[in-house]
């Protein structure tokens, strides 16, 4: 089964984002991913909403903007204007991720919560109903170009049967896995449950639309 592709625009050169914006919206995928980081709640610095603004007037692809941030109740109204499908905050970034939620559903995106490797998935089970995607990070949040972590596959069956539960109510849930994606693993991924992968490293150490063609046969 076929998967959502999700590239990480971090890891392309970054002098051409413009360009790698037009490739990836060349190689069909259904996503750009824009890492937003704090230097607070990761080590590393990266865009905020004029970069994101510059890019997603490069393509016509719905963004999936990941907050990596200290106060994503601050910063994720930052990203209202733009119209993202899909804004995620860490549920270790925040203590009303409820509320937040609910306003990023209000804006008109797809409410997205995301799991450090060191946060139970069991974290989610009283607050799933307020979100419509669950990001689990398979490398610790901050650099692209990291190892995938093995322990994400028992992390990723625990989510699916929380996105069963929920489908069971009713409720419907996507399952997004970022960190260490690539043609070698992105089949087991999707088997184990995941609907869109993010992918960095892999997508842009080479020909864009061939990388993305590995990726999406693998799946």
């Amino acid at each position: 089964m076929s998967v959502a592709i999700s590239p990480s625009i971090l890891a392309a050169p970054l002098a051409h984002l413009g360009k790698a914006a037009k490739d990836i919206e060349a190689a069909s995928c259904e996503y750009v991913h824009i890492d937003v980081m704090d230097g607070h709640f990761v080590p590393a610095l990266t865009f905020g909403e004029q970069i994101t603004a510059a890019i997603a007037a490069e393509t016509k692809l719905p963004l999936d903007v990941h907050l990596m941030v200290t106060h994503p109740e601050r910063e994720a109204r930052k990203y209202y204007a733009l119209k993202p499908a899909i804004l995620t905050f860490h549920y270790e970034a925040t203590t009303a991720p409820i509320r937040l939620a609910g306003e990023i559903r209000e804006c008109g995106a797809l409410a997205g919560i995301a799991l450090n490797p060191r946060t139970p998935v069991s974290a989610l089970n009283d607050i799933i109903e307020a979100f419509d995607l669950i990001l689990l990070m398979s490398v610790e949040p901050g650099y692209y170009g990291q190892k995938f972590i093995e322990a994400s596959w028992r992390r990723l069956e625990e989510i699916r049967l929380l996105q069963e539960r929920e489908a069971a109510k009713g409720h419907k849930v996507l399952i997004e896995v970022d960190g260490g994606v690539s043609d070698q693993n992105a089949k087991m991924l999707s088997s184990a449950g995941a609907q869109i992968l993010v992918s960095g490293g892999f997508v842009f150490k080479g020909d864009t639309t061939l990388q993305v063609k590995k990726l999406k046969e693998g799946t």
